[in-house]
């Protein structure tokens, strides 16, 4: 296996589902799924963000109603 050479910056995704008002999450599929970019605004597809401000941002939607967040 081989090892890295040089700088590693570890990159995720961050995702938001939508749920509509009042719908139990559990087995639901969301209505939207939202992708955000570096500055932590939606993009329309899926954007690779460095892991300190992926987790930095998920931290800040953490408990907002109607919404699940995802690091991956």
């Amino acid at each position: 296996m081989a090892i890295p050479q040089g700088p590693v910056c570890e990159v995720r995704l961050l995702m938001v589902h939508r749920y509509q008002p009042g719908v139990q999450k559990l087995g639901t599929t969301p209505c939207a799924v939202e992708f955000l970019g570096r500055r932590g605004k939606p993009v329309k597809k899926m954007r690779l963000i460095p892991a300190e401000k992926a987790f930095a941002f998920a931290r800040k939607l953490q408990g907002t109603p109607g919404c699940t967040v995802s690091v991956c």
